[in-house]
């Protein structure tokens, strides 16, 4: 089946949830074909190799794409919201972090998608559910799916107490938010229960092999119980990021395969 062709969708209003969190709204009549979402759904956006949002499609060689999460999406309306990390390396941004921070309403984008990511197991007993700010709109969309007597945890690391925000949650599943640690620490700092968990982690490349191989080796846990992703690399583009994050998964799934 073809890929849909990318859509353009314009911002109809953009709002500072927290100090690290631009939310940009997207609306338009492209976006009344756009499919429903599920949870971990994403969209990737658009710009040229000088980092301006592209408007009109071009050979894909003169494309550079960023990949985010779909945070929320109304077909009635249309509207689908993006929440965008605001950051910078060596005072230098990338362009869809540029991008979010000046954006305002009438200005138009292209996007492609939407793609979907593994959901969690469907044989659990509880839940752990871990990311930085980057996965923050993934993990908030499967609490919200989970059914009510769902126990567990959610750790997300933020970078400070400013980017706490509210997350509609189970009430037996306790939502933990961490400024200093590093993620892999919190999450090997969690009381393990003894039943069959559902594991779902989304972050930084290096953080994501430490807990994976965290999880393989110390927690023995079945590989069909988990999903982990890294979504970004220090000191990488996407595009490099995606090379070599290609490249582990390969690895990785080799090693399973020799035991």
């Amino acid at each position: 089946m073809p890929k849909p062709s990318p859509r353009l969708a314009e911002v109809t209003k953009t709002s500072r949830i927290s100090p690290s969190i631009q939310r940009i709204h997207l609306g338009g009549k492209a976006l009344r074909t756009f499919p429903s979402t599920t949870p971990g759904a994403y969209v990737k956006l658009m710009f040229d190799l000088e980092g301006q949002p592209l408007t009109a499609v071009v050979d894909k060689s003169q494309v550079a794409m960023r990949t985010y999460t779909v945070n929320s999406f109304n077909p009635s309306i249309p509207e689908m919201t993006i929440d965008m990390v605001l950051h910078a390396s060596d005072g230098a941004t990338g362009p869809a972090s540029a991008w979010a921070g000046s954006a305002k309403p009438g200005d138009t984008i292209l996007l492609a998608g939407p793609g979907t990511s593994k959901g969690l197991s469907d044989t659990y007993q509880w839940v752990l559910l871990a990311g930085d700010m980057t996965a923050l709109p993934s993990i908030k969309n499967h609490l919200a799916a989970l059914p009510k007597n769902t126990k567990g945890y959610a750790v997300i690391t933020v970078e400070s107490e400013g980017d706490i925000v509210n997350i509609p949650k189970p009430d037996d599943v306790e939502v933990i938010w961490e400024t200093k640690a590093p993620l892999p620490e919190v999450v090997a700092s969690l009381s393990w229960h003894e039943e069959l968990p559902a594991v779902w982690i989304a972050c930084e490349f290096s953080d994501m092999r430490n807990i994976r191989r965290w999880l393989k080796d110390e927690k023995k846990l079945p590989h069909e119980q988990l999903y982990i992703s890294s979504y970004w690399k220090k000191g990488r583009s996407e595009d490099q990021h995606k090379i070599e994050k290609r490249h582990d998964s390969e690895a990785f799934i080799n090693s399973l395969k020799a035991g």
